[in-house]
């Protein structure tokens, strides 16, 4: 696999490892972001075990980690020999981890719970007892969201208060995304982002000497391609009754955004089964609830709006699952003309302002900004709308709108951005403030708005600042 970035995921590995002490790491996240890609690059040349579970009986598994260890650890004399128990296998590791460090991987960790589901209570009882005065790095890792969550990391199981580190492995930014097609411009860089998301794996498929109407007929919209049943396994993999989740989904990714929105949309009646399926989706990171940057409550606030969290979901369905009838019949291509062409520009204009949050979460993280920011997020009342709110503690605010258009932006833009600030500063009551404002234009801007930003201090970014560079600023 293709491997890009990751550096603060490799940091927070580094920082694990330091140290004479054990450490019991958990990573997880959704498949195929890249979880295994990116412990075997942390491995690289460490002394270590990494193991990949399979749904294989206690008794195989133990024997396929046998053959896994004894050879990482240079005992070839060993081989063809397994282990009686979990207990065993985990005491062998340890004993050879009390003078030298030992990096421990056990992928897909939820198929060894499955198989043997003591194995918590017995790490639980051995981390307590010995392998914690060791020098063994363990990481846990799996692909289940919500078992790691509830069966690893949650208040009641075994493993509670004993790791020292966890990491949710999330999709790559649209900064790293792009990098799997550097031979597309820009715009189509956006556009590929806007398809498939964060996720390597996706990103591997789309051909950059193929256009992304072909690479998306023949990787999404055509039976039998890689993703075409992709976010149908996922949710089936995770959830008991899929039909009413897929509703949902379906619901939100033709703009539903409230709970009663959904509800009638999905044809849920009762207010209350919704909202659990709601969190149920929140939790598994398919849905993400948002709420305008200006409250302080946001989780009590009734402002919040949801969306599917990855642009690739919101693409399949939104062009995938109600077009599989056509799709089905064998007519890919006329299902890109007709359906998804004509709306891809607006399908995509979500996904550039979410690479535009993420270059200005980027801009003041590096101190790129006229303040250090401490929110950053949309904003919306009644029929107003701002993209981008970012609000110091101090009392500055930056407002800003992205605008994913073939035309170049103008004053009208900056003029009509300018209006809204006295409705965003209603929501922020009792603070002086220092408002400034930030343009993002996938077409530039026209001269009459540069000779304005010059002079009014306003932050301009094109296409090219989100691949690499600084932007226009005072």
């Amino acid at each position: 696999m293709t491997f890009y970035n990751r550096a603060d995921e490799l940091s927070f590995l580094a920082a694990q490892a330091r140290g004479d002490r054990a450490a019991l790491v958990v990573l997880y996240g959704r498949r195929r972001t890249g979880k295994t890609a990116l412990l075997r690059r942390f491995a690289g040349t460490r002394r270590g075990i990494f193991f990949v579970a399979d749904a294989a009986s206690r008794g195989d598994q133990l024997a396929s980690f046998a053959q896994v260890v004894f050879p990482a650890l240079g005992e070839p004399g060993l081989d063809g020999t397994s282990f009686p128990s979990w207990d065993a296998a985990l005491r062998f590791v340890a004993s050879r981890a009390t003078d030298r460090p030992l990096l421990l991987v056990l992928d897909e960790f939820p198929y060894l719970c499955t198989a043997d589901p003591s194995l918590p209570s017995v790490l639980q009882r051995l981390w307590d007892t010995e392998l914690r005065d060791t020098r063994l790095l363990l990481v846990l890792c799996g692909s289940y969201v919500s078992f790691m969550e509830r069966e690893v990391l949650g208040a009641k199981n075994p493993l509670y208060g004993r790791r020292t580190g966890e990491y949710l492995l999330a999709p790559l930014r649209f900064r790293d995304a792009r990098l799997f097609f550097r031979r597309y411009a820009a715009a189509d860089q956006v556009t590929a982002y806007g398809i498939l998301g964060g996720i390597p794996a996706y990103l591997e498929l789309f051909d950059p000497a193929r256009s992304i109407a072909d690479n998306t007929v023949s990787a999404i919209l055509s039976p039998g391609g890689p993703l075409y049943n992709e976010p149908r396994f996922l949710l089936m993999e995770e959830l008991r009754e899929p039909q009413t989740y897929f509703s949902i989904c379906r619901a939100v990714a033709f703009g539903r955004t409230t709970p009663n929105e959904i509800a009638q949309a999905a044809g849920v009646a009762d207010r209350g089964v919704v909202s659990r399926y709601l969190e149920t989706l929140r939790e598994l990171r398919v849905l993400e609830r948002r709420t305008p940057s200006t409250e302080r409550n946001p989780e009590r606030t009734r402002r919040g709006r949801y969306r599917l969290a990855d642009p690739f979901f919101r693409f399949w369905f939104r062009f995938v699952l109600p077009n599989r009838s056509a799709l089905e019949a064998g007519d890919p291509r006329h299902v890109w003309t007709s359906k998804v062409a004509p709306q891809l520009e607006q399908h995509v204009s979500l996904a550039f302002e979410e690479a535009c949050e993420q270059h200005l979460w980027d801009l003041n993280r590096t101190g790129r900004l006229p303040a250090r920011y401490d929110r950053i997020g949309g904003w919306w009342r009644g029929g107003q709308e701002v993209d981008s709110v970012a609000i110091a503690d101090g009392g500055n605010l930056l407002l800003g709108e992205c605008k994913w258009s073939v035309r170049a932006v103008g004053t009208d833009v900056l003029d009509a951005l300018v209006a809204k600030a006295p409705s965003v500063l209603a929501d922020i009551p009792g603070r002086q403030k220092e408002i400034r404002y930030a343009l993002w234009s996938r077409a530039g801007f026209t001269p009459d708005l540069r000779r304005r930003a010059r002079r009014e201090r306003v932050l301009l970014y094109d296409l090219a600042s989100l691949t690499g560079g600084r932007g226009k600023g005072p």
